[in-house]
C-alpha cells in the first residue's frame, strides 16, 4: 500500500472527520471507501449514474418536506416509494418488452417482472451475488437446460 499525502480544504476535512466519526472508520479508510464507491459507480452508464444520483437527492428532500426520514416513518416510505416510480415512469425506454438472447442468464423464465423480482432477492441476500460462484453455476446450469430443450424441440420438429 503507498502514501498520497494530499492537501483539503478545511470544510471538506471537517466533513470527513465526521462521516469517519459517524462510520466508526479511521479517516483514512473513509477516504479509501469513498473512493472506490466513486469508482465503482464508473462501472455503471451514465444514464444509470444519473438515476442514482436522482435518487440519491430525494431522501433530504423527502425529510425536509414531510419531517420525517423514509425508512422512520410510513408515510414518507410512501412519499420516496412513488418518487422513485414517478422518476422511472419518466425514463422508460419505449418499445417491446421481449428480451432476446440472455447470454449470461441465470434466472429462469421472460417475465420481466419475475425476472427484476428475482434480482432484487438475490442481491438482498448477497450483495455480491452479480460475481457469486453460485449465480455462475445457476447461468451455466441453466444455459445447458436450454440447450437441451432446443434439441429435443428440433428432434420434434423433425419428426
Amino acid at each position: 500500500m503507498q502514501r498520497l499525502k494530499i492537501a483539503l480544504p478545511d470544510e471538506l476535512r471537517a466533513q470527513l472527520d465526521a462521516a469517519s466519526a459517524k462510520s466508526g472508520r479511521s479517516v483514512a479508510e473513509e477516504i479509501r471507501s469513498r473512493v472506490e464507491a466513486t469508482f465503482a459507480l464508473e462501472t455503471v452508464d451514465k444514464s444509470t449514474r444519473d438515476f442514482i444520483a436522482g435518487i440519491a437527492r430525494m431522501p433530504a428532500e423527502i425529510e425536509l418536506e414531510t419531517g420525517a426520514a423514509w425508512h422512520k416513518h410510513a408515510g414518507a416510505y410512501v412519499v420516496f416509494r412513488e418518487a422513485i416510480l414517478r422518476r422511472l415512469a419518466r425514463l422508460k425506454p419505449e418499445g417491446s418488452i421481449a428480451f432476446g438472447k440472455r447470454p449470461q442468464q441465470a434466472i429462469p423464465g421472460d417475465d420481466p417482472e419475475g425476472i427484476g423480482l428475482s434480482i432484487e432477492e438475490n442481491l438482498w441476500t448477497d450483495p455480491n451475488y452479480t460475481r457469486s460462484e453460485w449465480r455462475a453455476a445457476m447461468g451455466k446450469n441453466l444455459r445447458e437446460i436450454i440447450k437441451l430443450q432446443q434439441q429435443r424441440q428440433k428432434k420434434g420438429d423433425k419428426s
